[in-house]
């Protein structure tokens, strides 16, 4: 089992690492030359630092999960931008080939998890048009860096969305997963809710996974938020859905006040596997501090 780091290592950032984007106001204020010059560059620089993210997870051991702000306002409507339009963009695909590289010479998995705002299952077409498009673009990001088409390099989300029956509800979601790229409906998984109302791991295996087939994340804080089985079962049946490939699972625990669905900055406690062997993100504020701070105080089973 492997440790995830999601998006952001704070060691990296204290060295001059950091992700760079832009709004959609700034850009849209400039000439549109300018704008793409300047968010060409910006581009660029989260290029190079994903590809430095990945290789300090390989040297920590660790899976990564792609940041969501790579690639600031490329699938936003009113920006209207392709990759191509940048005057940098031999120089963002000499970056996509360097990354591809540091994966094949590394090893590393890679995982992404889109923005809340995608919801295949959505009663409203442009939401789901948009979300396709996100998706595919991510996908579409994936494939040319050279992550597997697979469960392998994983695409979490959410259903985010239980207007009608579970049978309305999984025939809305199909309808727009049947419109996504073959490779991102490979790579496709769904995570349980912390949200009361929302899927529990219950509602996901028994409804979702029973019509669809498509892996379920369990995600730890989320369960507890939002029970249904005991966390055994609820790990066990989440893993038997990965069609034999290594789950990706994820961890945090509730920062203290009022709000138990908050993620804490690090964990205190240790968490079981049940035997099984699963990779785990661990969503925690403190990124890999906290990982490196999980690791020398804690072991579980």
């Amino acid at each position: 089992m492997k440790y995830g780091l999601c998006c952001i290592s704070l060691q990296l950032k204290k060295q001059g690492y950091s992700f760079q984007t832009m709004t959609a106001k700034r850009f849209l204020s400039l000439p549109r030359d300018e704008a793409l010059e300047i968010l060409g560059d910006r581009i660029l620089n989260n290029l190079v630092v994903t590809n430095e993210h990945i290789r300090y997870c390989d040297r920590n051991n660790l899976v990564y999960r792609l940041s969501s702000d790579i690639f600031p306002l490329v699938t936003y409507e009113s920006a209207n931008v392709d990759l191509v339009d940048f005057p940098n963009i031999d120089e963002i695909y000499d970056e996509f080939e360097k990354i591809e590289q540091t994966i094949v010479d590394t090893g590393v998995r890679i995982s992404c998890h889109p923005d809340q705002f995608n919801v295949l299952a959505s009663t409203n077409k442009k939401s789901v048009d948009k979300t396709i498009n996100e998706l595919n673009f991510f996908s579409s990001f994936m494939d040319i860096i050279g992550c597997p088409a697979t469960y392998d390099a994983p695409m979490n989300i959410h259903i985010n969305n239980k207007q009608g029956s579970y049978s309305e509800i999984i025939e809305r979601f199909m309808a727009g997963f049947n419109r996504l790229d073959p490779n991102c409906r490979n790579r496709l998984v769904i995570e349980n809710d912390d949200k009361s109302g929302g899927w529990n791991v219950q509602e996901l295996i028994e409804h979702f996974n029973s019509a669809t087939d498509i892996p379920i994340t369990f995600d730890y804080l989320h369960h507890k938020c939002n029970p249904s089985y005991d966390e055994e079962t609820a790990v066990k049946k989440c893993y038997d859905t990965w069609h034999g490939f290594k789950p990706l699972f994820h961890y945090s625990e509730s920062k203290e006040g009022n709000n138990p669905r908050a993620h804490a900055d690090y964990a205190k406690e240790p968490f079981e596997t049940y035997g099984l062997d699963f990779d785990i993100d661990m969503e925690l504020k403190a990124k890999d501090e906290a990982i490196l701070k999980y690791q020398g105080e804690l072991s579980y089973a």
